[in-house]
Order: C-alpha cells, then structure tokens, then sequence
C-alpha cells in the first residue's frame, strides 16, 4: 500500500497492536501507524478474560503489544521508538534520537505521578497527592518539558515532527485533576 509497508520474504509483514478498549498508552502507536498509512490489527480487549489473557501472553506481562509476524513485543515506548524508526520520524543523529528520548521520559516522569494519583485510594491521602503533584511537580516538570523545546518552533526537533511529538500530544491531554 505504503512504501512504509514491508515485504519479507515476498509476503506483507502483519502487525497487531493489542490493548485495551481505551487510547492510553497505545494511541500514540496508533497514530503513529496511520500517519505512515501502516495497515495492521488494532484489537482491542473486550473484558478482563481477554485482558488476562493478553497479559500472559506478553514477554514483559504488560501492554501494549505488537505482534510482527507473530513475534510478540511490549512496552509502548520500545514500540513507539519502532514505529519512529522503521518510518523515519526518530531523528537523523544520534543527538536527534537523545533529545527525543530525554523530552519523552521526562514526560513519563509526569505520568507516573498523574497516575500515582489517580490510583490512590485512600480520600484523604489522594487530595494531598493531588494538591501536591499540581501545586509543584507538574508545573516544574512542565517546564522541564517546555525548556527542552526550541524556542518558536512547534517540535522537539523544531520544524520536523518525531515520535516523541507523537507520544507527548496523546499524553497532554490530561488538562483537569482526577477526582
């Protein structure tokens, strides 16, 4: 279809994102996948037996997955940097390639506390933690995130879009507290 869509051995490689019914952690690869007009299997978890299932079946007990030709792999970064680089948005320097690196972990630093957060059970201790994580952590880490972007420019790597643009737009979108 594309010329991003790859031959092996004179046959179309098959790609299948697996994750829950929700975006999360997976949307990114999967617009990452549309932008590079990728064809593969967005299969989406129906309940907690699928998920269960799904769970085992990954190397690393997490998802997303992606199946290439039925090699199973994990991890949402290790896929989005993938994708990045088999369609030619992970940069073209090794410096490129860091910057992205360290604007993306920087931004799942934030997402670990936003979700530390929201996981919290206890009313009491989770109202702390959220006046907390956005009194001081998430604006100092914001501006970690916006220093690291060059000035007048829309993208990590100024003019040229990267995975890493990918992944922070499907992230920053959480613009209100949790409940």
């Amino acid at each position: 279809k594309q010329w991003y869509q790859r031959r092996v051995r004179g046959k179309m490689v098959h790609y299948e994102l697996v994750y829950y019914n929700s975006t999360g952690y997976a949307e990114p690869i999967r617009i990452l996948f549309a932008m590079a007009g990728i064809d593969f299997t967005d299969k989406r978890l129906a309940g907690k037996s699928e998920a269960k299932d799904a769970l085992q079946a990954s190397p690393g007990g997490c998802i997303p997955t992606l199946s290439v030709d039925g090699v199973v792999f994990c991890q949402s970064l290790a896929i989005s940097r993938y994708l990045g680089n088999m369609t030619g948005v992970a940069g073209s320097t090794p410096q490129d390639k860091l910057l992205i690196d360290m604007f993306v972990e920087t931004l799942y630093d934030l997402i670990a506390k936003y979700n530390e957060v929201v996981k919290e059970t206890d009313p009491s201790v989770k109202e702390k933690k959220k006046n907390l994580a956005y009194d001081t952590y998430f604006p100092t880490h914001l501006g970690f995130l916006e220093a690291m972007l060059p000035q007048d420019k829309p993208f990590i790597l100024g003019d040229k879009i990267s995975w890493g643009d990918i992944v922070a737009m499907s992230f920053l979108e959480l613009k209100q507290k949790p409940g």
